[in-house]
């Protein structure tokens, strides 16, 4: 049975480097973004839900769901980021599911990247629960330069997910992204040498830390 791994933290916490450096040493991983985009472009009744929950202004020219659009509208308010969640949750899990037995036939170690773990109420699919974080000041910078948002915007979208300092206390472990992506990387290694590699084969629960 393969060992599964829920790596979460909060927006412009370093998560997929992470995952990439995982992924590298053998790990199979599932993007929560990726299952995401796939549930709106597969699931046609969860197309027309959202475009009746948020209006047409949310598809593009095509008629699909534009997905800049959508957390647009969604992230203005707490009500929105509710109603998305709750609108998209069902569809997204499913296909995280399939594809996690799927890469379970070919990975000892899978990892379910994705920031809202703890807000779905999830993390007991999982045999470890690994968060990653930041100071809040550096969270909202990252998010402004990878997403090409605004940092009230940014503050906005992290005030939507759990505290990140529940989401650190609700973990197994921790791995601090304060610094450059190279001391990320390390603690990455370093993480995978001591839990992860160890006891991928073992049965579940066997990883939890102390």
């Amino acid at each position: 049975m393969a060992l599964r791994v829920g790596l979460t933290g909060p927006l412009g916490a370093g998560k997929s480097l992470v995952a990439e450096v995982w992924a590298r040493r053998g790990a199979g991983v599932v993007e929560g973004d990726e299952m995401g985009r796939l549930a709106l472009e597969t699931d046609p009744e969860l197309r027309d839900r959202l475009v009746e929950r948020f209006g047409k202004g949310i598809l593009d020219s095509t008629g699909a769901i534009d997905r800049q659009a959508l957390a647009g509208s969604a992230f203005d308010q707490p009500e929105g980021r509710r109603d998305l969640t709750l609108l998209t949750f069902p569809t997204l899990y499913r296909l995280v599911r399939e594809k996690m037995d799927e890469i379970s036939e070919r990975h000892r170690v899978v990892v379910f990247d994705a920031a809202l773990i703890f807000e779905w109420g999830v993390e007991g699919d999982f045999d470890l629960i690994v968060t990653v974080s930041a100071p809040p000041g550096l969270l909202i910078e990252r998010a402004v330069q990878r997403l090409g948002i605004s940092p009230d915007q940014a503050g906005s979208r992290l005030k939507g997910q759990l505290d990140p300092d529940e989401k650190m206390r609700r973990a197994d472990r921790v791995l601090w992204n304060d610094r450059d992506p190279e001391a990320l990387r390390r603690q990455a290694e370093a993480l995978w040498e001591e839990i992860i590699q160890p006891h991928s084969n073992k049965e579940k629960g066997a990883v939890k830390a102390p």
